[in-house]
C-alpha cells in the first residue's frame, strides 16, 4: 500500500496536476484579489504606490483574505511538488547545487503559507519578516537554478538559465537606484519568479509528456 501511494505522488501526470492547480490558485487569488482592491477600495490601490501584502489589509481593500486563499491552499501543492521533484533528483545523482536551490524554493514556499495565513491585519511586524524570508528563499532558488541549467545537461535551454542568473542582481541593483519606487520592484521580482517557474516547468512537463 505504502509503495503505491509513494508511486502515485511521485508520477510526473501528478506532480504537473499538483503544480498546475498550484499555479491556476494562487494566480487567481493575485488577479481577483488586486481587482478587489484598486475597484472596491478606498484608497485607489495600484501597483507603484501599494505592496504586494497590502491586499491582505483593510485598509486598501474591503477583503483582505483573497491572499490567504491563494497561499494556503496553493502552498502545499507546491511543496508537495518540490519534495517529489527533490526525491527524484536524489535518485538520479544530481548536483549538490541544486540543494541550496531546494532550499530556497522550500524557503519560498513555506513563508508563502505563513504570509497567508498572518496577513498585515493579524501581525504586520511578523508578516513582514516572514515575507522578506520568502524573497530571500526567492533570490537563492532563481540563481541556484539557473546556474545548474547552465552548467549542466538539462532539458531546459540555457537562455533561461542565464535569464534567471542575471535577473535577480539586476532588479537589485534597480532597487538601490529606487526608481520609479521600491514597491514597483516588489512586483516585479514577483512576476520575474513566476516567469521562470512557469517556462521550467513547461519544459520539464514537455519532456514527461
Amino acid at each position: 500500500m505504502k509503495n503505491k501511494v509513494y508511486d502515485y505522488l511521485t508520477k510526473p501526470k501528478t506532480v504537473k496536476i499538483s503544480t498546475i492547480i498550484a499555479f491556476t490558485v494562487v494566480s487567481l487569488a493575485l488577479i481577483i484579489g488586486y481587482i478587489i482592491a484598486a475597484v472596491f477600495g478606498t484608497k485607489g490601490y495600484n501597483m507603484l504606490d501599494n505592496y504586494i501584502s497590502d491586499m491582505g489589509n483593510s485598509e486598501y481593500t474591503p477583503f483582505p483574505y483573497m491572499r490567504t486563499i491563494g497561499n494556503v491552499i496553493s502552498g502545499p501543492f507546491f511543496i508537495r511538488k518540490q519534495l517529489m521533484s527533490q526525491i527524484q533528483e536524489n535518485q538520479e545523482k544530481k548536483p549538490q547545487i541544486i540543494n541550496l536551490a531546494f532550499f530556497g524554493m522550500l524557503m519560498i514556499f513555506l513563508n508563502m503559507i505563513v504570509t497567508g495565513i498572518i496577513i498585515l491585519d493579524v501581525n504586520r511586524e511578523i508578516h513582514v519578516l516572514f515575507a522578506i524570508f520568502a524573497i530571500v528563499g526567492g533570490i537563492i532558488s532563481t540563481i541556484s537554478y539557473g546556474l545548474v541549467i547552465i552548467i549542466y545537461r538539462t532539458n531546459i535551454p540555457h537562455s533561461i538559465g542565464v535569464y534567471m542568473i542575471l535577473i535577480m542582481p539586476i532588479i537589485i541593483i534597480l532597487l538601490v537606484i529606487g526608481f520609479p519606487s521600491y514597491i514597483f520592484y516588489e512586483w516585479v521580482y514577483l512576476f520575474s519568479i513566476y516567469a521562470w517557474i512557469i517556462l521550467v516547468c513547461f519544459y520539464l512537463f514537455d519532456k514527461n509528456r
